[in-house]
């Protein structure tokens, strides 16, 4: 290969690389939910008290886990993966700022595909949300996902992202 060619284009990011981004951004709670589980394992298996590694659970490790990082980290994917079907997007960028990792579509969108990629991140976690309630496998839990929802007002990326369509295609 000559050094005039054109090489491909990089492969936009996967879910793998958004989830690692989220987890580059959490992982201080990550390891203090952790640090403060494990001690309280450890003193469970020395003391043969399982209080302390309950409360360190429900109240730390479980919301962490798998009530903040997990739909954070399936409503990024699921932007992802939507954007990855739309064939005028040409890359996508993960970014993170102190509070907050989110993707950035690079290329062209139609206002009905802005709209759906927006929608796609709470949508995705309302779907698990609602699993969660109607099973009853989790109630409390069902709640981190349902509140995903939330992001769809437009004080936030997503909502801007889909109200600000609906506002354009009022005035066309």
């Amino acid at each position: 290969m000559n050094s005039s060619s054109a090489r491909p284009a990089a492969e936009p990011p996967g879910a793998g690389a958004v989830a690692r981004a989220v987890l580059a951004q959490v992982w201080p709670l990550l390891a203090l939910a952790g640090l403060l589980y494990g001690a309280a394992l450890a003193w469970q298996v020395r003391s043969g008290d399982p209080v302390p590694a309950a409360m360190a659970w429900t109240l730390l490790a479980k919301p962490a886990v798998l009530g903040l990082v997990t739909p954070f980290v399936l409503h990024e994917c699921a932007h992802v993966l939507v954007l990855r079907c739309i064939p005028t997007v040409t890359g996508i960028t993960v970014e993170r700022t102190a509070w907050r990792t989110s993707v950035l579509p690079e290329g062209t969108t139609t206002r009905r595909q802005t709209a759906a990629v927006a929608v796609a991140g709470p949508a995705a976690c309302a779907a698990v949300g609602a699993l969660l309630w109607l099973s009853g496998l989790d109630r409390p839990l069902s709640w981190w996902y349902l509140a995903h929802l939330l992001f769809l007002l437009p004080c936030f990326g997503d909502g801007r992202a889909l109200w600000g369509n609906v506002r354009e295609r009022a005035r066309s």
